[in-house]
């Protein structure tokens, strides 16, 4: 998979570590969407369900899913990334990104997601 140049991916090192998953909900799945495992497959995370899920990781590319549809598609399981393109599900519109960021920065680093400040 060779992904568009949207700033996703931060350092120099890359992505280390990616894999396919399935994807167990219907919607539309933005490349930098935050996952994390569920019984069934990948679903979009939760600010409290980081902490205990079995599996986080950061979304490849777009998607979209029906209601009676599943795919597999690419996703990072570890890696550099620019915390301003992460995509958090449960950040609301009145939400501070760079907030939530912080609150979540320390559960995803020992997962091995390091999500780094980018000066734009």
């Amino acid at each position: 998979v060779v992904p568009p140049p949207d700033e996703l991916i931060a350092g120099n090192k890359g992505a280390v570590s990616i894999d396919l998953i399935k994807i167990a909900s219907a919607g539309t799945f933005k490349r930098g969407t935050l996952l994390m495992a569920s019984a069934n497959g990948y679903v979009a995370s939760t600010q409290a369900g980081l902490a205990t899920a079995s599996g986080v990781c950061i979304l490849c590319e777009d998607i979209t899913i029906g209601a009676d549809e599943f795919a597999e598609v690419p996703a990072y399981f570890t890696g550099e990334f620019n915390d301003a393109r992460v995509i958090l599900p449960f950040e609301g519109e009145d939400d501070d990104h760079d907030t939530l960021i912080e609150a979540i920065r320390e559960t995803l680093r020992t997962r091995k997601i390091f999500l780094r400040h980018i000066h734009e």
